[in-house]
């Protein structure tokens, strides 16, 4: 899985249904518990992409093609994005067949 550095994150008021609304932040706590699909859609409105996924990784899902699984016992679901020079890396799990932003890394 390529290298995703954690970083401190200056975000653009978001919103999108129950997606809370939150300026410039030092992390993304805001974002952990909501459906994937959701903060996706919040994110690219804001103008962020999504980076490259690596030829060798596998999608967690058809639908969501972006989001690849590490292998092992610790191995997480993770997303990237990125806008100007910054990037995002958010974990992803399935919780009750539903997609959850549970993290960032």
């Amino acid at each position: 899985m390529f290298y995703m550095r954690k970083i401190i994150l200056p975000l653009f008021m978001l919103s999108l249904g129950t997606l809370p609304l939150f300026a410039q932040a030092q992390n993304t706590s805001a974002l952990w518990g909501k459906k994937y699909a959701e903060v996706k859609s919040s994110l690219l409105a804001a103008g962020w992409v999504l980076t490259p996924v690596a030829e060798d990784e596998a999608p967690m899902t058809e639908d969501y093609p972006e989001i690849t699984c590490g292998s092992g016992a610790m191995a997480i679901c993770s997303v990237g994005f990125m806008r100007d020079k910054t990037t995002l890396a958010l974990m992803v799990k399935r919780i009750e067949n539903t997609l959850v932003v549970t993290g960032e890394y």
